[in-house]
């Protein structure tokens, strides 16, 4: 170092050295300890508003991707209502019984019939459109059936199917139309 810099420089000797400097370690003032609490306590509220505001950014775009997959989903379901209606006319249709000395244009219409019903059949299983069809003596599931009426039986034991009315629909595993069926008492 020149001597134009050394006096351009303090003289380290000059400047006043605090009395709370000891062996180099600086212990903070009454007022300084306090300025300190009150920013450690401002940052841990300002991490804690932080991490509140991130956990509610990612449950709105949890909850917003799952209304998009569901709207997805379920998007054909007003649809399928409708489709239902026409598979249980094409299923009565295609259950009348032709005889042998039917005309041949009646013959081919109930075959029509038929495999539009199968077409109908594929659609559904496409879309995940399932039909709930219980058997005689299946146990009353209330989440799939309605009970319409209560009949005594000795075929089948209480609380058990005795009769199917109507078939019902699952959309996914929402349900669109609980099967409407007879239980026996």
């Amino acid at each position: 170092m020149t001597d134009q810099e050394n006096q351009e420089l303090p003289d380290q000797n000059d400047t006043p050295v605090d009395a709370a400097v000891e062996g180099g370690v600086v212990e903070p003032t009454t007022d300084t300890a306090s300025e300190l609490e009150a920013a450690q306590a401002e940052i841990a509220k300002l991490k804690d508003a932080f991490l509140r505001a991130k956990a509610e950014e990612d449950n709105v775009r949890r909850r917003a991707e799952k209304d998009v997959a569901n709207g997805r989903k379920f998007a054909i379901e007003g649809f399928a209502k409708e489709m239902v209606n026409v598979f249980d006319s094409l299923k009565l249709a295609a259950a009348v019984e032709i005889s042998e000395q039917a005309d041949d244009a009646v013959k081919s219409l109930h075959e029509g019939v038929g495999i539009t019903l199968k077409q109908l059949q594929s659609g559904f299983a496409k879309y995940s459109l399932v039909e709930i069809a219980p058997e005689v003596g299946d146990k009353l599931d209330p989440n799939l059936h309605q009970a319409m009426s209560m009949v005594e039986s000795a075929e089948v034991e209480a609380g058990c199917i005795l009769n199917v009315i109507q078939a019902g629909f699952q959309l996914h595993e929402r349900l669109l139309r609980p099967a409407m069926v007879v239980v026996a008492k």
